[in-house]
């Protein structure tokens, strides 16, 4: 009984599935979603090899300033 129940449900979920991607394909919304996280790529790439800039130097800087904060804060903290 459990069997074909499973069986059911499994044969229900790729049907879904299934019918999910072809009118995602067919309206287009698998290649919108496909064009926009590769063009946030492109950028991502874009942004890291270009040249340094103000945008590096903040980053470094956050990067290195934040966990220089928590220790001196934990230092104080402990020293009471």
């Amino acid at each position: 009984m459990f069997k074909s129940a499973r069986a059911i449900i499994a044969l229900g979920l790729i049907g879904g599935v299934s019918l999910a991607v072809i009118v995602g394909w067919v309206t287009g919304f698998i290649t919108s979603i496909a064009s926009t996280v590769a063009g946030l790529w492109n950028d991502f790439t874009g942004w890291i090899s270009s040249p340094l800039g103000w945008e590096h130097l903040f980053a470094g800087a956050g990067v290195l300033i934040v966990p220089i904060i928590v220790l001196v804060l934990i230092f104080a903290i402990a020293d009471g």
